[in-house]
């Protein structure tokens, strides 16, 4: 390398450094105004719901009632009969037998 090509090298070095400080979030800023949660309103909405359709139908099953005209039977048959559930329930007893 010649001291023409170094002297480029070191400065190309410098500028790429530079423009990295520049990007440099400052810590000190105040927060945003509208902070919302990482998991967002909607979530916690979706997991209510999802809650209270669980209690739902572990009720109906405790007292043998059937939600709009299905037993909770016919319910976990259609469940367990839906392809994602029995490749859900292949790759979770897979990673049970590894782990043995």
């Amino acid at each position: 390398m010649t001291y023409d090509q170094i002297d480029a090298r070191k400065e190309y070095v410098k500028r790429a450094r530079a423009s990295f400080q520049e990007q440099e979030e400052d810590w000190t800023h105040p927060t945003p105004e509208h902070d919302e949660p990482a998991l967002g309103k909607s979530f916690s909405l979706r997991f209510v719901i999802g809650l209270l359709l669980f209690l739902l139908f572990v009720l109906a099953d405790v007292t043998d009632q059937k939600i709009l005209s299905y037993s909770t039977s016919d319910i976990a048959t259609e469940i367990a009969a839906k392809d994602d559930y029995t490749n859900l329930e292949k790759y979770v007893m897979m990673l049970f037998a590894d782990n043995k």
